[in-house]
């Protein structure tokens, strides 16, 4: 048996109450009629209260009737082999499926069914699972019906569902063979660049498609380098090194400053600017770059540090540390820029791989996925899909009907035999008074 509610159990406790009122409860005292009392001797009248239970049976009677609510609000629910049979009879389907997707699945009728159609299928399965919470006990199946291109849906989309829920795929829809579109643009020695991307198969190629302005030392990049005059050198070799390689272009509203930090003006770096509200893109870039595993393998052979723990505060947060595991590379803001401290000599290699990495997590990279021509094996669909299983222990918020208004009966039948208890102890009460009375009269 299982309780939908246990928690109503403490509920119990009223039980008591019953009890409490027969022995509280103040009773009248029997009256006795004498011819005379004029020979009784007057005595001071004293407060007697008795503690016997008078009738058990109506005192256990009522005591049932509050256990029995209590057991009825807390929702018994008797999982029977009949009851399984019937949930496992029935299927509860969530249908998932895409925007451009033409048509939804064709699959035979469920006992529920719902489609969920979203700009991208993961956005799809988050809210299939959430209504198959609340949904009734049955066996549960999401079906995907989509072109499934690559890269539309991965092992993690699909982790979040519990393994009793079935999956199965329908692709839906035609991928076209070919796609062109813009791929953004790149920041090079020969100035900015916009460039095209063509999808066709499983081939990808990238094309310039026109340079839209000359590399100067005023637009070469979104970076305001701060370094002493000894490094200034340095710093620009490792500009023009990053250049040649050709690095993402950032928008024209993301602006970073780079601070290379060294005896001479790690105390000035300490109080660049002044700190601002860290937004969304910042926090992105930081990750982005505390992610780069070739400024975590440079920084990792770097071992003269100016740095100190000063640069570990809450204004400054540190993304990078030295062989000796302290503070190398910290990020913070400042005047409505990302401010990323570096404490590595400016001749290390560390410097043109942080300014590369730098210039990267400020752009906004295309994403191809939603471009993909090319449909998922068919072997990976076979290996993620999988039956669905017997229903587990359903919610309370999902359960049906359950087996509390049997309980409510018995409580309904207690009530009417309590109520004949208490009519049936009054009209034995009554004519013995009343023969008592005649006979004194």
């Amino acid at each position: 048996m299982t309780w939908l509610n246990p928690a109503a159990w403490f509920a119990l406790v009223a039980v008591a109450a019953p009890l409490l009122i027969h022995l509280l409860v103040q009773r009248r005292a029997e009256r006795f009629v004498f011819p005379t009392l004029r020979f009784l001797r007057p005595t001071p009248l004293m407060a007697i209260r008795r503690h016997l239970l008078e009738d058990p049976l109506l005192l256990a009677v009522r005591a049932a009737i509050v256990a029995g609510a209590v057991a009825a609000v807390a929702g018994p629910l008797v999982v029977t082999r009949a009851r399984q049979r019937a949930w496992n009879q029935r299927v509860v389907r969530a249908i998932v499926t895409t925007e451009e997707t033409p048509a939804a699945s064709s699959r035979s009728p469920a006992f529920r069914s719902s489609e969920f159609r979203g700009p991208s299928i993961a956005d799809g399965i988050r809210r299939a699972r959430d209504w198959f919470d609340r949904s009734p006990p049955a066996r549960r199946e999401l079906v995907i019906a989509a072109p499934l291109a690559i890269g539309s849906l991965s092992s993690a989309d699909l982790a979040s569902l519990p393994s009793d829920v079935g999956i199965a795929f329908e692709p839906v829809g035609s991928l076209p063979p070919t796609r062109s579109t813009g791929y953004g643009r790149v920041r090079s020695t020969a100035g900015t660049i916009d460039r095209e991307v063509t999808l066709t198969g499983a081939a990808t190629s990238v094309r310039d498609v026109a340079t839209v302005a000359r590399a100067s030392a005023g637009d070469a990049l979104p970076i305001d380098v701060v370094a002493s005059a000894q490094a200034r050198p340095l710093v620009d070799a490792a500009i023009a090194a990053v250049l040649t390689q050709r690095v993402w272009s950032p928008p024209s509203d993301r602006r970073a400053r780079l601070i290379v930090a060294d005896a001479r003006n790690v105390d000035a770096a300490r109080s660049a600017g002044v700190p601002t509200p860290m937004e969304p893109w910042m926090a992105d870039a930081i990750a982005r770059i505390t992610r780069d595993t070739d400024v975590q393998q440079a920084a990792a052979r770097v071992t003269g540090v100016p740095l100190d723990d000063r640069f570990s505060t809450a204004r400054w947060q540190v993304i990078a540390v030295s062989a000796a595991s302290r503070p190398l590379v910290a990020a913070g803001t400042a005047d409505d820029r990302l401010v990323i401290l570096s404490g590595a000599s400016p001749d290390e290699p560390l410097l043109p791989i942080l300014v590369r990495a730098l210039v990267n997590a400020l752009a906004v990279v295309p994403d191809l996925a939603p471009l993909e021509v090319v449909r998922i094996a068919d072997a990976q669909l076979s290996a993620w899909s999988r039956p669905a299983r017997e229903p587990a222990t359903p919610r309370v918020d999902a359960i049906e009907s359950d087996d509390r208004r049997w309980l409510w009966l018995a409580v309904i039948g207690l009530l009417t035999f309590e109520t004949s208890l208490r009519r049936s102890r009054r009209a034995r009460t009554a004519p013995g008074e009343a023969e008592e009375t005649a006979r004194v009269a």
